[in-house]
């Protein structure tokens, strides 16, 4: 289940806590704007540290979870919990100076003498993410027993749709219908993908990654027909935002920041994503790439749709 609150431009996922249905009304951190904290009937919202991954959201110990216990279940079964502490906080100046302590905790099963590092949450699967312990502290550390404590709903940070979220694929067409389809784009160039189609993990987060090449003379018909060579791809982004990637992550940790603002997890690429999707960028530009990608410019593809190859 998907609400829309009101720190992303997209739905965002609902896998758990102390309340069974979504609430649109539910609060993210640092958007509270009175001057006492929630009460019990209020709703907030906590993000769990997540990794967005093909088909649902992957959590992992060292990356904002840690492995508490393990028990054995019936059928050779292995149960393994893994918890992670979050804050929900007011707007600056608000809500008393409480902040509310939350710990989330996760179950994922193997089969006996099998280890787990972590777990995968599938969507339209059962949460496996619930709420274990909550506390008010006071400013200075200092648990706060006599303030109710509200409803909690963990949320998955906010998923914007890439590559694999979206049912696209990689249109063929003419030359001429690319040169026409690449009108307005600032991508105007011939470009060959580096690592195929397939979703990948890159500095700008899920993507496909693209490089310039220099075409040369056209092929004959027996050519085309016999010597296999790199397909060539068009593409079309209209508003990228372009980094020198030696200092990407100097920009990385800006963006860290202002998600941290407003409580979403910052040890995983949704920042990065959500701030470009906040932002209205459509595509990366990275220049200076050469170490790295042995390219000087490297473009990271948000879309299938954003490509055409060339016939």
């Amino acid at each position: 289940m998907t609400v829309r609150l009101p720190n992303a431009r997209v739905e965002q996922s609902v896998i758990g806590g102390t309340v069974k249905l979504p609430s649109s009304g539910a609060i993210p951190p640092g958007m509270w704007v009175l001057d006492e904290p929630p009460s019990a009937q209020t709703v907030v919202a906590i993000y769990a540290p997540l990794r967005a991954v093909v088909g649902g959201w992957s959590g992992l110990s060292g990356q904002g979870w840690r492995r508490t216990e393990r028990q054995a279940r019936a059928g050779s079964q292995m149960a393994f919990t893994f918890v992670a502490e979050r804050v929900w906080f007011p707007a600056p100046g608000c809500g008393g100076g409480l902040q509310l302590h939350v710990t989330i905790a996760a179950t994922a099963q193997a089969h006996e003498g099998r280890e787990r590092l972590g777990f995968r949450y599938r969507e339209g699967d059962d949460s496996p993410m619930e709420v274990a312990h909550a506390e008010w502290r006071a400013g200075d550390g200092k648990t706060v027993v006599e303030h109710p404590i509200p409803a909690i709903q963990i949320m998955a940070p906010p998923r914007i749709p890439r590559v694999s979220d979206i049912r696209e694929t990689i249109r063929q067409v003419s030359r001429s219908e690319a040169d026409r389809w690449v009108d307005g784009s600032v991508t105007r160039g011939i470009y060959q993908l580096m690592g195929g189609d397939v979703q990948q993990r890159t500095p700008a987060g899920r993507g496909l990654l693209l490089v310039e090449v220099v075409e040369t003379e056209r092929r004959n018909w027996l050519q085309r027909l016999f010597v296999l060579t790199p397909s060539h791809y068009r593409a079309r982004i209209e508003r990228p935002f372009t980094a020198e990637l030696g200092q990407w992550k100097q920009k990385v940790n800006e963006i860290q920041r202002e998600a941290a603002s407003l409580g979403l997890d910052i040890e995983t690429d949704a920042a990065v994503e959500w701030w470009l999707d906040r932002y209205g960028y459509d595509g990366v530009i990275f220049t200076g790439a050469r170490q790295r990608y042995h390219y000087d410019h490297v473009i990271v593809a948000f879309r299938r749709g954003q490509l055409v190859r060339v016939r």
